[in-house]
């Protein structure tokens, strides 16, 4: 993905991008009912009065501002209800939900086609045949309003629900391990030990949320380079930490400065290309429905289904070398582990029921993932070591050690 594709994305996915793409098209309609009146006749077999087309806008536009409110405020109480019951990180994954966004902007888009139009008809800019078009037009709009608020009905039960954020959070993690299967080098070449070489450094302290390996390939064929990129998608990025090394040829500073400009940083991390986000923020909410407050074991179970089934159903074909001269490190299963089922594990460690469900799911991923084999069967100890530690009941305990048993 280039840096101008991962920016549309994040582009696309804010709130604001629908409804305002929404009341353009809007506008856009109106003209095109205004051009469109050009070609028919000015003779036709009956006229259409222009209080029969502004009454129905009237209509439109005092009652679909008080329904867009209303959206965005039920919007907004969705959003600090999954903050505070799932976790802060899932917050963006509700706003991006193209469901929700998509009623939302047809309210605000059919309120602004309704205000336009009714200051064209005031102004007297409709002939006959521009008030028959825009007639048709305005029914078009009151069958996509009443179809957008029987949509929403059925939204406004589940949005911010915990459910549908684990469910979110599940398919923005399973995205990211699609962008990069295998071991998610990203077209590069697998970077067998630790690079050595003159590095390149971020200037601003945050994240690393895109990397756009094209541009690297493009400078390191340009100018002889060999490139390792130390840095993944999701690392920590500061002055003092480098984003990649070079590990063949000479570097200048301009062409430094070029090698660091591939790298997108932010303040905070993004789902897209970056897998291990996607299983924190899912241990997080796990975490939180175990929290002394809340005590929600069936939560964290749930997201413990959810885990298994990303991990286990992550592709496994690696993606071919497409950037010969750039290296990157593998995604590490014992990261993946520890990012997916160590929060749980550790806080769900006095409930037997979280744990027995925790070392099932484990075992899931020792038989059919080879690849994670090994880091499964380490999680397993150490949410046995835990599990033993924090259950008082002696029953408890050697249900554990049985369930522990492959």
């Amino acid at each position: 993905m280039s840096e101008f594709a991962f920016k549309l994305r994040q582009i696309v996915q804010r709130m604001w991008f629908l409804p305002a793409a929404f009341s353009l098209l809007a506008v856009l309609m109106l003209v095109i009912a205004f051009g469109t009146a050009r070609l028919i006749p000015d003779e036709l077999p009956f006229t259409l009065p222009s209080n029969a087309v502004e009454t129905i806008l009237t209509v439109l536009a005092s009652s679909l501002l008080t329904v867009a409110v209303f959206a965005l405020s039920t919007i907004v109480s969705a959003l600090a209800s999954a903050s505070s019951s799932t976790s802060p990180r899932a917050v963006p994954l509700i706003v991006g939900d193209r469901s929700a966004q998509t009623s939302i902007s047809v309210f605000i888009g059919a309120f602004l086609f309704a205000i336009v139009a009714i200051i064209g008809l005031s102004a007297g800019i409709y002939s006959d045949a521009g008030r028959l078009v825009l007639f048709a037009a305005t029914l078009g709009v009151v069958v996509l309003v009443v179809a957008a608020l029987i949509r929403w009905i059925g939204q406004i039960s589940a949005i911010g629900r915990v459910a549908q954020t684990i469910e979110r959070a599940e398919e923005a993690a399973a995205g990211a391990f699609r962008d990069a299967p295998g071991q998610g080098l990203l077209g590069c070449r697998r970077q067998e030990e630790r690079a050595e070489g003159e590095p390149v450094f971020c200037k601003e302290i945050g994240y690393v949320q895109h990397i756009n390996v094209s541009r690297l390939q493009s400078l390191a064929e340009e100018h002889d380079l060999q490139l390792a990129i130390t840095a993944r998608p999701g690392a920590y990025a500061a002055p003092d930490r480098p984003l990649l090394v070079v590990t063949g040829g000479t570097l200048a500073d301009e062409v430094a400065e070029k090698l660091g400009n591939a790298f997108v940083t932010g303040r905070a991390r993004s789902f897209d290309n970056d897998p291990r986000f996607g299983l924190i923020v899912l241990a997080e909410i796990a975490g939180k429905a175990l929290s002394p407050g809340i005590n929600d074991p069936g939560t964290a179970i749930a997201v413990i289904g959810a885990m298994v089934r990303v991990l286990a159903e992550r592709p496994m074909e690696e993606d071919e070398v497409r950037f010969d001269r750039v290296t990157m490190p593998a995604l590490d299963p014992d990261d993946l582990m520890a990012d997916a089922f160590r929060p749980i594990a550790r806080d769900g460690a006095g409930s037997i029921e979280v744990m027995l469900r925790l070392t099932a799911g484990l075992k899931t991923l020792v038989r059919y993932r080879p690849d994670l084999e090994s880091s499964a069967r380490g999680m397993i100890g150490d949410a046995l070591e835990r599990g033993l530690s924090k259950l008082d009941a002696e029953s408890d305990k050697l249900a554990l050690k049985a369930a522990a048993e492959i």
